[in-house]
């Protein structure tokens, strides 16, 4: 349950600072794609009257336009105006790429995996009660024909076909399709979930989110570089455990009707100047090779986590 907002009072610094330094990024976004701030001005407004309408009405009932203007800070003639959905626009849709979802169903789904729980090779096409590429493809859609994906697995280096003409994912190669629609609805989403989960662990909401990181502020761009090549091959490591498990959990799930909930684990990996403004503000003890934040803190303690 949301905790009620907070009264008007005198603004809080450090969650001052935190928002100038989450802003930043959007901000140089903005200006590269040229978004200019009044249309970033509607859109905080929009956003500040969905939430204050979604999550504090009282006793059930949506608030009125002026709790919301109260609330938010919004006028109360742009809340009345941006309360008003425009007519006629459908919801945004954006599919994921049916590639991914042929990758996707080849990782989880035990007809196509190893008894180590490896992707299998398949052979080309149907022959026989085996597994096959044409067959996993159909299996998902007979819009689709196998060659033709086939033909572009190929081009991205998804795939590369054996000396005996089969079929093998590389799983270390796949990579969403350089889709502009589909990058922009990823950037919002992961953005959306990853400060949702913050904010939902400082107000201490329970159960906490998994939201941890490990940072280091004395490294060299050739030790970062190592270090980049290591993540990827770690979160490579992690996605083939966990997507085979996400795929039983939606099997169990769809059976027994009870596909209620939606998540969202990534991981992120970033580096720039150890001068950065991200490093400003930060405890003076910052000697270690490594500084990283402890499992139990950052679950019991959201607030402190890094």
């Amino acid at each position: 349950m949301n905790k009620p907002p907070r009264a008007p009072a005198a603004p809080d610094e450090d969650l001052l600072r935190a928002v100038d330094l989450a802003l930043r990024p959007l901000a140089r976004l903005f200006v590269e794609q040229g978004l200019v701030f009044p249309a970033v001005e509607e859109l905080l407004k929009a956003a500040y009257i969905r939430v204050a309408e979604d999550e504090f009405g009282l006793a059930g009932e949506p608030p009125s336009d002026s709790r919301i203007s109260v609330l938010s800070g919004v006028h109360r003639k742009d809340v009345r105006r941006l309360r008003a959905p425009p007519a006629g626009q459908p919801p945004v849709e954006v599919a994921l790429p049916f590639a991914s979802e042929v990758v996707t169903r080849w990782v989880s789904d035990r007809r196509y995996r190893t008894a180590k729980g490896k992707p299998r090779i398949l052979a080309r096409a149907v022959d026989g009660p085996g597994p096959s590429f044409d067959a996993l493809v159909a299996g998902i859609s007979t819009d689709v024909r196998p060659k033709v994906l086939l033909d572009e697995l190929l081009r991205l280096g998804v795939v590369r076909l054996t000396p005996e003409r089969d079929v093998e994912l590389l799983m270390g190669a796949f990579v969403p399709q350089k889709n502009r629609p589909q990058r922009l609805f990823f950037l919002g989403r992961n953005l959306h979930d990853h400060i949702a989960a913050c904010v939902h662990n400082l107000a201490e909401r329970e159960p906490s989110m998994m939201e941890q990181s490990v940072f280091s502020f004395e490294l060299s761009a050739a030790s970062v570089a190592d270090i980049a090549d290591q993540a990827r091959r770690e979160w490579q490591a992690v996605l083939e455990r966990l997507i085979p498990a996400i795929g039983r959990h939606e099997e169990r799930d769809r059976a027994a009707g009870t596909t209620s909930r939606r998540m969202n684990i990534g991981m992120y990996f970033f580096h720039e100047s150890a001068d950065s403004p991200a490093s400003h503000g930060l405890p003076a003890r910052r000697k270690s090779a490594a500084a990283t934040t402890s499992p139990l803190r950052a679950v019991k303690k959201p607030r402190r986590t890094a």
